[in-house]
Order: structure tokens, then sequence, then C-alpha cells
């Protein structure tokens, strides 16, 4: 194996860190799929991402989508192109469909020149009329079954037309990032909180929660938790959301300005001390909307 085949440790961090921060969003469906499919989309190099789950058994003429979602088309006619695809085509005119449908049930992840030959895709009939049309190329497919929801979960990564091709290394990272999904899904080791309002928040989001609180400024928590502005930006908007505020003295409002109530300590080891502002809760930060 060539060495720039090979998966990095940045590449490894930053498929580690993609995973908490969506596990962190996991009380917000729609985020955390949303933001997984941005992250991938970045790491990967792609530009549109889609995942979903697939009710099992399913076969080519009857297939059950599960919260399915998309992202990063570059405009709403590629996306329509797409769904058109799925909504009225026979998808057995799909050359990758008859290689993937043996594999119901069972963990597989490949990428676009392992089906077929790029002389052979480009000659598509498929590829030219409905690829082409949705401007994406190629792509990397993964699926994992989800045994205790009798489901496959899908993820698919495409990039964009005639723009270079995926590699053996891109879909080794992706099987990495989907494996340690799974077992992200399996795992419910989580104490639920005593606050309701609490109930499904990630420990970063509850950690947020509590800087919040604190008065602490958005910069200011992602310097205190080792994280990006950009991050803490979105926990703050799924936070906003779920509390269904808009405004940070709406959110000590509902919590009555009391952190010990979220659960958090707010010296977290190993991060750097940012002492309290003096007025906490006076300023007044982004409407979500």
């Amino acid at each position: 194996m060539s060495k720039c085949q090979t998966i990095s440790l940045q590449d490894i961090r930053q498929l580690f860190r993609l995973l908490g921060e969506i596990r962190d969003l996991g009380c917000d469906p729609v985020a955390w799929r949303l933001h997984m499919l941005t992250g991938l989309n970045a790491i990967l190099g792609a530009q549109v991402g889609l995942t979903g789950e697939m009710e099992l058994p399913y076969t080519l003429n009857r297939m059950r989508p599960v919260n399915p979602i998309d992202h990063g088309w570059r405009g709403e006619c590629e996306r329509k192109a797409w769904r058109a695809y799925f909504s009225g085509l026979d998808i057995s005119d799909d050359p990758t469909w008859l290689e993937l449908f043996p594999h119901v049930g069972r963990p597989l992840t490949r990428f676009r020149d392992q089906f077929m030959s790029r002389r052979q895709w480009y000659r598509s009939e498929h590829v030219q009329r409905y690829r082409r049309a949705s401007g994406v190329d190629s792509f990397i497919v993964s699926q994992r079954p989800l045994p205790w929801l009798q489901r496959d979960h899908l993820i698919y990564i495409l990039r964009p037309w005639n723009d270079k091709p995926v590699e053996a290394r891109h879909a080794r990272m992706l099987e990495l990032f989907h494996n340690e999904f799974v077992l992200m899904l399996r795992r419910d080791a989580q104490s639920r909180p005593c606050d309701p309002r609490l109930s499904g928040l990630g420990p970063r989001l509850r950690q947020t929660l509590s800087l919040l609180l604190a008065g602490h400024a958005e910069k200011h928590i992602a310097a205190r938790l080792a994280i990006s502005r950009h991050t803490v930006h979105q926990y703050a908007k799924v936070l906003y959301r779920r509390m269904r505020v808009c405004s940070r003295a709406e959110l000590f409002a509902q919590f009555s300005y009391a952190p010990p109530a979220v659960g958090i300590t707010l010296d977290i080891p190993g991060m750097p001390h940012i002492p309290p502002p003096v007025a906490p809760g006076a300023e007044r930060i982004q409407n979500f909307g």
C-alpha cells in the first residue's frame, strides 16, 4: 500500500472529533445528521452527502427509507434531478445498485472504481442521464446493519461531476467512521438527567449550556472546551431551539440563572481558566430564529 493511500493520524483525529460532535448533538436528529454530512464532506473532499436508514428486508422494487437527509447540492435543480431518479426511476438501471443488493443486511463500504472501470462508468446511459444532471460523479457508499432496529444505515458521499475521483484511502476513512458511528449508536451508558429539559443532551451540549448560563461568550467557551467557535455556535443554536428561546436573557429566565441545575461541573480538567464576566446575563446574543 502506497504511503499516500494510508490513513494518517490527522485523518483519525478529524473523524473522531466529528463523532464526538455528533454525539453531543444527539438530542437534535436533524442537527446531528446535517453536521455529520457537512463534516464528512469536508474531511473526504466531497460536495454532496446523503444518509438515512432502510427498513429490512428491502429489494429493488421495495425500499422504505427512514430519516433520509441530504446536504451540499449546488442548486435545487440538481437536487430535484437526484430525487426524481429515486422516486420515479427503476433503479435497477443504476449499475451500482446491482452490486449493492446482494449485501443487504451486511456491512459494506465501496468507492466507484471498485464497481466498474471509469470507461464503463462514463459510457453508462444512467450515469450520463441522471448523475450528470445531478452534478455528482465519483462516490463512496457505506452501509452498516442496525440489527436492534431491523434496518441498514447508509452513508453516500459524492464528489462533483468531473472532479478528482475518490480513492481507497477515502473509502477506508469512511469505513472507520461508519464502524465507530454504529458502535456509538449501540452505546447507551449515559444516565438520563434529572431535569426533563435536559433529557437527551450530550455532555458537550450540557457543558456549553452551563458556560452560557455562567455568562461566558462563545469565544471563551470554545477556548475552554478546546473546540472551534463555529462548533460552539452550532451547539448554541441547538440549545436555543431545544429550550425554545431566542436570547441569552430568555435562556437565563428558563433556568433562573442556576448552573448547578444543569448537572455539569464548570471546572473541566485540562481546560484553561476563564474568569466569569462581571455581569452575567447582561450580554444578549444573536437571535437564531
